[in-house]
């Protein structure tokens, strides 16, 4: 071949190639970075169910802290 040929082969192929590699990077970091969000979003949503479960409990304690309270204070009288 020709020099010709081959200073347009690679003034052809190398943007090519790094375009390409470049396109596949940002579609591979892309990916990652969307699963990682929907992973940050799903743990959000546990803690989210966890404070709630909390909240539930402390209501109920404190309900059963009335009852008993109440029942000290009938059996007292």
């Amino acid at each position: 071949m020709s020099t010709a040929v081959w200073i347009v082969a690679i003034a052809v192929g190398i943007p090519v190639l790094s375009a390409t590699v470049t396109r596949l990077m940002k579609l591979y970091y892309a990916d990652r970075e969307r699963e990682r969000a929907m992973g940050l979003g799903e743990e959000a949503e546990a803690l989210d169910d966890i404070q709630t479960g909390l909240r539930d409990l402390k209501k109920r304690v404190a309900n059963l802290e009335t009852i008993l309270l109440d029942l000290e204070r009938r059996s007292g009288d």
